[in-house]
């Protein structure tokens, strides 16, 4: 197998190649800086290696400072090394070596700042960012630098302490100088290269004999492209030769000039351009020429040194604002392009949103009916639940002291007899009693209470029967101490509902009393929720009660007597795992074009106040979703309604259906 060889060292051989490098061009830059750019003094107006060393570092990283130290390290060295001895050589490098470690925190320090203030955006995009730039980059590197390198040359006695400041005043603006001036170049560059990666050598390629005219034209506004700039950059030096060396004042005469390259080259070509006028404006100025020049060399200097930084600031600043409303004006023609698309497609995506909200229309409406649905099925099985705990706690009550009542008549009936078995047998031993108790026994008709207190028990006897059948009634149809599933035999479930109907089925002034014919038939157990099947047997032997009463209310006297109010009730079952219920009377029926609305929600054919249109909703919920079954009405109008319930013996899956 091959190993892939590792990718470490060849990274590292080139941040060293880098690091020499970069030590390379600031001790070269320093050497020509001295040389072309100094005064008689050895005084240097404007430290373009800071420049280098800051650009070096925004743009690779903190890494590349050994390459800052390395190069002012040299580049100091050779300026202030004392040659007369080794031990004097030693003892001179130590300034250096203070100095060098220096430049380097201000250079490092000075990025640090700048990439956390601007949030490592490209620094000279806005004006903003300039700004910061020149303050944390341009300003706070060189205080660090400065107050270190004239601190270690006043230590080491190379400049005297009364002079100090003003060393350190020149030395800290020429490296803000250097910073402003070369730095950018660097910087925009760089930026330039990585928007524009293949322009260049695209446009440098040779033409082959397929070119065609767009690859012509494409190719000679690239060379137009660099003859402006060439243009611009021979009159800039035309003027400054003019301006500085020939000594006419027309230092002015540049500005316009390189205005002229921020609108028209941008942020690169008008940094190289204010560098060339930097350059020519220090070497007339240090060679005492121009309109800079003057006896007092401080001033001179100090006039030099403001007018580049206020270039330096002028054209940052106006190349920012310019690539700032550049782009501006990209978004805003991006803003203006994608509003013309949106335009030409608007009837497109209007019909298309129009459908989209016809069918979330019909989709919320359809969402409104089965939360309504859902909601009334809550409502109905809130009030369902609170009806039957209720009918649960009120047998529990009566069903406690009617045991007790039911269950002390056996021991009182047998203490009556006692008593009067006790009575009887003193008449027999005393059968004269004295006068005024034989004026009390007849006053209390002894005779009448004995055989009157038997019936009054037996009557208790058969009312505390009848109240304990009603509360076992009560507590079938409720069904609250059993689970929801369960085996149960269904004819006791509708022998439960009679029974608490039993008050309305008794006969009242406008009718007869109501006959219930049940045919049932032999049912095996029915797994079901027994107390939910209630509430349907109760919804429908409710409605069959008022359908007779409005039938005989209609009806007049002798249709009454003739036609005896009936409900109907049978059973079976029709398959393995189906049995049928059928309920039916002899009411007024329904009409056919009603017939199919009734296990609609609120649909009721009884006045106001009567009904609310729930019961049969819910009963059909409960036969069809909760078990699986199936419900259907047959009425004819006139004589009488039939429903037909069919539900299954065992549930398959009860997953399958909907729990109410």
């Amino acid at each position: 197998m091959i190993q892939q060889r590792s990718p470490i060292f060849p990274h590292r051989l080139k941040q060293i190649g880098c690091i020499i490098v970069l030590a390379i061009a600031y001790y070269g830059m320093a050497e020509i800086s001295r040389r072309l750019a100094s005064t008689p003094q050895d005084v240097t107006p404007v430290w373009p290696p800071d420049g280098i060393a800051t650009g070096a570092v925004l743009l690779f990283g903190n890494w590349i400072g050994y390459g800052v130290f390395l190069g002012s390290f040299f580049a100091n060295f050779w300026a202030f090394r004392d040659p007369t001895s080794f031990l004097s050589l030693v003892t001179s490098s130590v300034p250096v070596l203070l100095i060098a470690i220096g430049t380097t925190i201000g250079t490092l320090c000075g990025a640090f700042l700048l990439r956390k203030a601007s949030n490592f955006r490209y620094p000279l995009e806005r004006v903003t960012d300039v700004f910061k730039f020149l303050i944390l980059t341009g300003m706070v590197g060189p205080t660090i630098n400065a107050t270190v390198g004239v601190a270690c040359l006043v230590l080491s006695c190379k400049v005297p302490l009364p002079i100090s400041g003003q060393v350190w005043l020149t030395w800290w603006i020429s490296n803000v100088s250097g910073i402003a001036i070369v730095t950018p170049i660097l910087l925009s560059w760089q930026q330039f290269i990585e928007k524009n990666p293949q322009t260049i050598w695209q446009s440098l390629r040779l033409n082959s004999p397929s070119e065609n005219f767009a690859h012509l034209a494409h190719r000679l506004k690239f060379w137009f492209n660099i003859l402006e700039p060439l243009i611009l950059m021979l009159l800039v030096i035309f003027i400054g030769d003019i301006a500085f060396a020939q000594g006419y004042h027309l230092e002015y005469m540049l500005i316009p000039m390189l205005i002229w390259s921020a609108f028209r080259l941008g942020q690169l070509g008008a940094t190289l351009l204010t560098f060339i006028v930097a350059a020519i404006a220090v070497i007339a100025t240090v060679n005492g020429k121009g309109g800079f020049a003057s006896e007092d060399l401080n001033q001179s200097l100090l006039q030099l040194q403001l007018f580049i930084n206020a270039i330096a600031l002028t054209i940052l600043v106006l190349t920012a604002t310019i690539a700032e409303r550049t782009q501006a004006e990209s978004k805003l023609r991006l803003a203006f392009a994608e509003l013309a698309r949106t335009n030409e497609t608007l009837e497109l995506r209007v019909q298309r949103r129009t459908e989209e909200l016809y069918e979330k229309n019909t989709t919320l409406k359809q969402t409104l009916k089965t939360l309504k649905k859902t909601q009334l099925q809550m409502l109905h099985s809130e009030k369902m639940s609170a009806l039957g705990q209720m009918v649960a706690g009120v047998a529990h009550e009566i069903n406690n002291p009617v045991n007790f009542i039911h269950g002390n008549l056996i021991h009182l009936s047998e203490y009556i007899q006692d008593l009067l078995i006790a009575l009887q047998t003193y008449q027999q031993h005393y059968p004269h009693p004295p006068q005024a108790l034989r004026a009390k026994l007849e006053q209390l008709d002894l005779d009448f209470l004995q055989s009157d207190v038997n019936k009054i028990l037996n009557s208790m006897s058969l009312g505390t029967e009848r109240i304990l059948t009603i509360v076992l009634s009560l507590r079938n149809f409720s069904r609250l101490d059993e689970t929801e599933w369960k085996a149960v035999d269904i004819h006791q479930g509708i022998d439960s509902t009679l029974v608490i109907l039993q008050h309305i089925l008794q006969a009242t002034a406008h009718r007869p009393q109501i006959q219930v014919i049940k045919d049932y038939n032999q049912l095996p157990l029915v797994e079901c929720d027994a107390g939910s099947l209630n509430q349907v047997f109760l919804n429908i032997f409710s409605n069959a009660i008022d359908a007779l009463e409005a039938s005989h209310q209609a009806d007049s006297v002798t249709a009454i007597s003739a036609t005896l109010p009936t409900i109907c009730i049978h059973t079976c079952q029709i398959d393995t795992n189906q049995i049928r219920i059928t309920i039916s009377d002899n009411g007024i029926g329904i009409p056919k074009e009603i017939c199919s609305n009734i296990f609609d929600p609120f649909f009721t054919t009884k006045p106001v106040g009567k009904g609310t249109g729930l019961g049969l909703f819910m009963s059909y919920q409960i036969v069809t979703q909760k078990h699986g079954g199936k419900i259907r009405c047959d009425s004819t109008l006139g004589k009488g309604t039939k429903f037909v319930i069919e539900i299954p013996i065992k549930v398959q899956t009860m997953a399958e259906f909907s729990r109410v």
